[in-house]
């Protein structure tokens, strides 16, 4: 027989990875991905592949070459100071292939004016020892600079702060394609895999929630405010439900707006 090789290192991730809840019938069990708040969303497309990773979870949908959402949580020991890390994308072993489907997709971007960006910010895991994640291209999109360096910075800001002040928030975020989901499940085209449009929750485990839809096309004089929008036109947009153990009757009475400089 040959011996199972579990190291140290692995043992660590998959702790921080996932929670065991063990079942009250035989052996079964129940995985959770301790990075999606009250369930990881529910997405039409039973192909992609579900990563999870020590600071954050996605799923890679391999038609379109990138993730459809990605899930993690911001505590105020992960934030830090990203000066000295490098910013240098590392390619993903998880996903062969995955650099070649990249480098056509960047050349596409450039000639419509979009760049390379992160889906979880360096700065939010900076102080962690799994900075480096933040850096493979399965968590990478394409972004407009306006919006990148606009709106969005300006959100990333004000979460860091509402973190430092009050504790754990949990954040989904991913790319929009259309007013409707793709069902076709057909390969995308260098057309068709361009997000439109980007969407970010942030909720708490008390079930506070602020919802937020970035168009590309979103001006960089615009405040990260006049992007809000409801859970019922992302999940719409998207085809993904989200929080799905969540009662809906329990969640989103109260937002976080305020706390992130909305009115």
């Amino acid at each position: 027989m040959i011996p199972f090789r579990f190291s140290i290192l692995d043992a660590i991730r998959l702790i921080a990875c996932l929670w065991f809840v063990a079942a009250n019938t035989g052996f079964a069990a129940e995985y959770r991905v301790a990075h999606c708040l009250k369930g990881c969303p529910i997405e039409m497309n039973a192909g992609n592949q579900l990563i999870a990773r020590a600071i954050y979870a996605l799923s890679f949908n391999s038609d379109r070459g990138a993730a459809d959402w990605l899930a993690y949580r911001m505590r105020p020991g992960a934030l830090g100071i990203a000066t000295s890390l490098s910013r240098d994308w590392v390619d993903d072993s998880d996903l062969p292939g995955l650099e070649q489907t990249i480098a056509v997709q960047d050349q596409s971007a450039e000639a419509l004016g979009l760049i390379r960006a992160r889906l979880i910010p360096l700065v939010s895991v900076a102080a962690t020892p799994y900075w480096h994640e933040a850096n493979l291209l399965s968590a990478s999109t394409l972004r407009t600079v306006n919006l990148d360096r606009g709106a969005w910075s300006g959100l990333e800001w004000s979460l860091r702060n509402l973190v430092n002040r009050r504790g754990d928030v949990y954040v989904v975020t991913g790319p929009i394609y259309g007013p409707e989901p793709d069902t076709s499940h057909e390969p995308a085209t260098a057309e068709t895999d361009l997000p439109v449009a980007f969407f970010k929750l942030v909720a708490t485990q008390s079930g506070a929630l602020s919802v937020f839809r970035f168009d590309q096309a979103f001006g960089v004089y615009l405040h990260h405010c006049e992007a809000r929008s409801t859970l019922a036109e992302i999940e719409t947009e998207t085809g993904l439900q989200f929080f799905p153990d969540w009662e809906r009757a329990e969640f989103g009475r109260e937002t976080l707006d305020t706390q992130l400089g909305c009115r």
